[in-house]
């Protein structure tokens, strides 16, 4: 599947929008062929290292940075990569260094953590210490969200919905109010969700306006009243499920023995204790002993061994056995809950009282049938003989009575007069009224639980964080001593770039790997960027190598991506990086024929380098597998697009020298890193081709200090030579951590490096006018005149000292 992946689409960091990037477009004019490699070259903040990290993305790492990426075919269909695929794409980048490169001073030398072998016990010092602050802040919300479950503060909501009820209940309330409207004796009954009936209502007039027309409309109701008014809702009957209540089968489960299994002392403890105070106390004692932080008895609160621990568990498992634990279902689908029935509307109605009492006789008979079936799931091993509580015949006394309390409603319409518009009117006025009265307390009450409901997320969160660090610490421990390393594999790599035996080595000694320079022991600071960059290229092909047999792995199928393998800081091993590359990417790819590799860099020295390793690559695949239409791809990434890069039309001298103008300019900022590098290749360049010489003796010849035409430049450029030549070459990791720049003149502000710039520029225009602006012509036309006022600058600074 990796071979069908013509192009990315990505989101994120350079890319502000999803942009579709044809890496791997296989057309060559309208033929289609095989593509083994693309070159991308890209300025530095091009979007080269977001590629990168969105090849990592989609070979399973997780990056914030990046949105979106998906890999598609050459027809744009998006592909799907299966979770081996996504083990074969590989992704060197300088990301890809900081991860598994770290080097740690111990005494007077440096050991060496690669991959997964980094500094486990300081990992696990700050997983600690991670574990026991997301402890802290757990208990710190604990304490946050006990606070919105005490009914007594105002940020708990059950506070508000107490309010709630107290503003509909009491005579002048809502409830008191539809006492008056039916006539009753005792205020209508609020529940919890009462308020939610008047929430949506828009009262018609202010509150004192509506509590005068209650009082009106309610004397017009008692005027109309002869003693009551039309009861329109008929008297309900007994619920159909108790109907269902089989009293026979609880007696029988009741008389039930389950076979007791042999107890211990202990064991005997614990059925007492259920017998007292219920079987959740040992489901609950059950799951507090399976928490992997409950060190202490639960009974006695005494420390417990593990051992302790598991035999405790086993006794309460044994107390709760399948058997018994099935026979407790059975008991609890037959504890029933309590019976009712409306009956409030016929509560003027003869019979009321009588069906009212049967109602309740048949919720104590239930109750006490309830208690006994509690009691059994508490003790399943003792049968109950007590008799229980017949509901049959209360069930038929209450039919009996219902049916009479139906008669009495019929009889008693028949003399009522219609007192329904008045209730209606009135029934308004109260909710209207009993809107004013909820209205602030209900926002308040959904506000309270909006904030108890975030509270608890958060702790929830915190809960699952802390989780979560408490296992990263013990699969760090875990990990400990467990991960190896292919140290010759390593040495060998680092032997071919150096073309040393011992300038690098890695050495396994007594559970550590230490790095030897040149045989002897190395501090970290002593240790360049180059130097670490190396290592890390060398664990990188090794880490692929990693359990599979070398020619194995050379014949898998695999994406390599390698961003900008040469940096500033490689320069002095740029011929032994460029040899290994070409060495381990041979191997790549003339390995599988659908092994693919996408080489970048901001570098275009680095480009037409690696331009020429891939065209001697391609060539030996196409006579290996005698196939002809085997090509890589040549790009350059600008303005989030990549464009075909003019490899035969572009001048690898002429661009160093136009972004040296630039950078004079003040136009090209991005370079400040590499500009001296840059400055340094072309003086080479010029100096060997012009004068045969390098740029340490270009401007102490008299020859050709006399081409310059005038005293004061001779004085001036022999020393920017002098300044130039003497950069010491020497790239620690103590300078990377407290400068910017990093190349020969690492100690000069901007302004002096743009001065610079200016300074090589002039000195080549002095020597070879011609020369400099052919290659200036693309760029500004008038490059003559900037250069010209340029070089009277450095006359009058000359001229100063």
């Amino acid at each position: 599947m990796l071979k069908e992946i013509s192009g990315l689409e990505i989101c994120g960091a350079n890319f502000k929008k999803p942009t579709y990037l044809n890496l791997f477009d296989p057309t060559d004019g309208k033929k289609i062929k095989t593509i083994k490699g693309t070159l991308l070259y890209g300025r530095n903040g091009s979007g080269k290292s977001t590629i990168a990290r969105g090849f990592r993305q989609i070979a399973g790492e997780v990056l914030p940075t990046i949105s979106r990426t998906t890999v598609f075919d050459k027809d744009h269909n998006p592909i799907n990569l299966s979770k081996d695929e996504r083990k074969d794409i590989f992704v060197f980048d300088e990301e890809y260094v900081d991860k598994n490169v770290k080097l740690q001073e111990d005494h007077l030398e440096t050991i060496v953590m690669l991959g997964e072998q980094v500094d486990l016990s300081e990992k696990i010092k700050v997983a600690k210490e991670e574990c026991n602050a997301a402890k802290t802040l757990l208990d710190a919300q604990a304490r946050v969200c006990s606070e919105y479950n005490d009914r007594q503060n105002i940020k708990c909501p059950q506070y508000y919905l107490l309010k709630l009820r107290w503003a509909l209940q009491g005579d002048d309330g809502w409830a008191g109010r539809d006492k008056e409207i039916r006539n009753g004796r005792q205020n209508t009954g609020v529940r919890d969700d009462t308020y939610k009936q008047f929430l949506n209502i828009t009262p018609s007039k202010p509150r004192s306006e509506l509590i005068v027309d209650f009082k009106r409309v309610r004397q017009d109701l008692e005027a109309a009243r002869a003693g009551a008014s039309v009861i329109e809702q008929p008297v309900p009957q007994i619920p159909e499920k108790f109907n269902l209540y089989d009293e026979l089968e609880i007696e029988k489960l009741l008389s039930q023995k389950i076979e007791r299994p042999e107890f211990s002392e202990r064991e005997q403890f614990l059925l007492k204790l259920v017998q007292q105070k219920g079987i959740h106390i040992l489901i609950e004692r059950k799951e507090l002993l399976e928490r992997s932080e409950t060190k202490s008895c639960p009974y006695c609160l005494q420390e417990m061994t593990p051992g302790y621990k598991v035999d405790l568990i086993q006794s309460i498992e044994k107390i709760l056995n399948e058997a018994a634990e099935d026979h407790r279902k059975i008991l609890r689908e037959k504890i029933w809950g309590d019976m009712y029935i409306d009956l409030f509307p016929f509560e003027k109605l003869d019979g009321f009282s009588t069906c009212k009492e049967l109602m309740m006789k048949i919720d104590e008979a239930i109750k006490s049938n309830n208690n006994l079936l509690q009691q059994k799931i508490d003790n399943p091993y003792e049968p109950i003989s007590t008799g229980i509580a017949s509901i049959h015949s209360l069930l038929s006394q209450l039919t009996t009575a219902l049916a009479n309390l139906e008669n009495k409603r019929v009889a008693y319409n028949k003399k009522a007069k219609s007192t329904e518009p008045f209730l209606k009117e009135l029934t308004r006025i109260n909710s209207e009224i009993a809107h004013y009265d909820v209205i602030d307390l209900a926002g308040q009450y959904d506000k309270q639980c909006e904030e108890s409901k975030t509270e608890q997320a958060h702790y929830e969160s915190l809960k699952a964080d802390y989780l979560l660090k408490e296992k990263a610490v013990q699969a760090l421990e875990a990990q400990r001593s467990s991960v190896t390393v292919a140290i010759d594999v390593m040495n060998n790599y680092m032997k071919y770039i150096f073309f040393e035996e011992d300038r690098l080595r890695i050495e396994y000694d007594d559970g550590v790997y230490r790095l030897l320079s040149h045989g002897q022991k190395v501090k970290p600071r002593e240790v360049s960027v180059g130097e670490r960059n190396i290592i890390g290229l060398c664990y990188f092909f090794t880490s692929i190598l990693k359990g599979k047999e070398e020619r194995d792995t050379y014949n898998d199928e695999y994406l390599i991506i390698v961003d900008d393998p040469i940096s500033s800081y490689d320069m002095e091993n740029r011929i032994g990086i460029l040899s290994f590359l070409k060495y381990e990417l041979s191997a790549f790819l003339e390995g599988n024929t659908e092994t693919r590799v996408l080489v970048m860099t901001h570098d275009l020295m680095t480009f037409y380098d690696a331009h020429k390793i891939l065209e001697e690559i391609i060539e030996k695949c196409k006579q290996q597998w005698n196939m002809g239409q085997i090509k890589f791809n040549r790009f350059e990434l600008r303005d989030e697009e990549i464009i075909p890069f003019q490899y035969k039309s572009r001048h690898e001298y002429s661009e160093l020298i136009q972004t040296i103008y630039k950078y004079g300019l003040g136009q090209a900022g991005d370079q400040s890193i590499v500009i001296g590098n840059i400055m340094r290749q072309v003086l080479e360049a010029f100096a060997t081709f012009e004068f045969k010489k390098g740029i340490d003796k270009v401007s102490t010849d008299d020859d050709i200090l006399s081409l310059l035409g005038c005293q004061e430049f001779k004085v001036y450029f022999k020393n920017l030579m002098y300044r130039l030549v003497l950069h010491g070459g020497s790239h620690k990791e103590e300078y990377v951590k407290s400068m910017n720049n990093l190349n020969f003149f690492t100690l000069i502000s901007e302004k002096e490096k743009e001065r610079t710039a200016k300074d090589i520029l002039c000195f080549i225009y002095c020597l070879n006018k011609p020369h400099l602006l052919a290659h200036l012509k693309d760029v500004d036309p008038d490059a003559k005149s900037k250069l010209n006022l340029w070089c009277q600058d450095i006359r009058k600074r000359s001229a100063a000292t």
